[in-house]
């Protein structure tokens, strides 16, 4: 559900005041201040938090631009920036919540190894193994698991058709990245001691299974390392074709956040 604006200050009764601040413009501000809270605290390498944050700053360019071209209203811009604000909170409160971390431990000790997941999937692509794709390719292979598992159940359902799009990659990535550093956590102590929502179906429910992401993701690769989250939530191996040459709207904004 959306949340309300609230806007806090001394005002006269049954007086029209003016704002300092659109309504838009607050809302941008909102959607921003979550995705950069969000990065703080979730992702530990500086260049990837700098991306992550620039193609949020991206998106709060694009609603203002469809607005100001008459695409959508400034009131479906603000409920869009609600919705977007809302999912990042709603992963960040994932990531800090000591059920996501007990549902990690106990899931990632079953399950395919990630070498092997990602090998089936480069194969099925590509008919070969995934150390030997490109980075291009390999990032590919990362969005046909996310195609093929829970997480093409994500849903934006407000703006125009590039504004959900770019919203729902958006949404994708920050899940990623909650689920991996859940993963990671050193203090596991502190994180228990968290309240929060229980990491279940969707974005990060999957298997996490067999993560031995510091020898074949490297360091700053949390695509990567949750690929094979999402893969051991699949019921039955790949389901359908996936051309190896299809580009669709949303595997050509995810190419561009450069995450891997």
């Amino acid at each position: 559900m959306t949340e309300p604006m609230l806007i806090t200050g001394s005002y006269i009764l049954k007086r029209e005041h003016d704002l300092h601040s659109s309504p838009l413009e607050m809302a941008i501000a909102g959607m921003e201040g979550a995705a950069a809270r969000f990065a703080t605290d979730a992702i530990k390498d500086a260049n990837t938090r700098l991306k992550y944050q620039s193609k949020i700053q991206e998106m709060s360019r694009l609603v203002e631009a469809e607005v100001m071209a008459g695409k959508l209203t400034a009131k479906d811009g603000v409920a869009y920036c609600q919705e977007m604000r809302n999912n990042i909170m709603n992963e960040h409160r994932k990531f800090t919540s000591a059920q996501g971390v007990a549902v990690a431990e106990n899931i990632k000790l079953n399950g395919p190894t990630l070498q092997t997941t990602l090998d089936k999937y480069a194969h099925s692509l590509y008919k070969k193994k995934f150390d030997l794709l490109t980075d291009v390719e390999k990032s590919k292979v990362h969005h046909l698991i996310f195609k093929k598992s829970g997480v093409d159940n994500l849903k934006v359902t407000r703006g125009t058709k590039i504004m959900r799009v770019t919203g729902k990659v958006a949404w994708v990535i920050t899940a990623a990245f909650a689920a991996s550093e859940i993963y990671k956590a050193d203090d596991k102590a502190k994180e228990t001691g968290r309240q929060g929502m229980i990491l279940g179906g969707g974005a990060a429910g999957g298997a996490m299974a067999g993560l031995s992401v510091s020898l074949l993701c490297g360091p700053g690769a949390p695509l990567c390392a949750i690929a094979v989250v999402l893969a051991g939530s699949l019921a039955g191996g790949i389901l359908g074709e996936y051309a190896a040459d299809s580009l669709d709207d949303e595997l050509e904004e995810f190419l561009t956040w450069g995450v891997r």
